[in-house]
């Protein structure tokens, strides 16, 4: 492998780990990054460390702030309901077209959803359900388009239940079940209502969640 490929990956293997990273809250919003202690957990000059916070910044997820440096972007309540409104357009296409149109064999492997016991975490559990489901869409560009939203989402996932009143993780499973019965039995229709209604209800914890924290407007 020649140096060059090599310090292209190695940029590539940093931003992935930072946004990994803000997305997840392990860097949590409002948060300060330094270039420098960046620079040192990774071993590099501070080089790759700006490139891969200006990525981040152009995505809107890191803040720059003149003559002081950089912050993880707040949780904007604007920004969420922008996403939101867009997922509420998006996904349920996409969710009825892979009902209608995914193999029996990809719907069935959906099982392994039915239950939250068998993962981790549940911002884990949830993330890998609706990658799955929408990687059943036979539109590759409105599939990918939906892929790249929903990785934004963890974020507001964590949000939407961090208060522990919130924390019905049943209930969220219950409707889980509900859309992959609708899927499974092909009724493209039904399925689109389901996951619509899933994501109106997730939009109202979310903004609740929000409205209730330290976040920009």
């Amino acid at each position: 492998m020649s140096l060059s490929v090599e310090h292209t990956l190695r940029r590539e293997e940093i931003y992935a780990a930072l946004k990994r990273d803000i997305l997840s809250c392990a860097c949590p919003p409002g948060a300060a990054l330094f270039e420098g202690m960046l620079a040192d957990r990774f071993g590099v000059s501070k080089s790759p460390i700006r490139d891969a916070l200006s990525r981040l910044a152009a995505e809107r997820l890191v803040i720059v702030e003149p003559r002081k440096g950089y912050r993880v972007a707040p949780v904007s309540i604007a920004d969420a309901a922008e996403l939101f409104a867009f997922r509420a357009l998006l996904e349920p296409v996409c969710v009825q077209s892979a009902a209608e149109n995914a193999s029996d064999v990809a719907l069935a492997a959906l099982d392994r959803f039915r239950s939250y016991g068998a993962w981790s975490d549940f911002v884990t559990y949830n993330r890998e359900f609706h990658l799955t489901l929408l990687g059943l869409c036979p539109n590759k560009r409105m599939r990918g388009v939906a892929k790249e939203l929903t990785a934004q989402f963890d974020r507001l996932v964590i949000t939407g239940l961090s208060d522990a009143a919130d924390r019905n993780h049943d209930a969220l499973v219950a409707e889980h079940c509900a859309i992959i019965d609708a899927v499974q039995a092909r009724d493209g229709r039904t399925a689109g209502k389901l996951i619509a209604k899933h994501i109106e209800r997730a939009e109202k914890r979310v903004m609740k969640a929000l409205s209730a924290a330290p976040v920009v407007p």
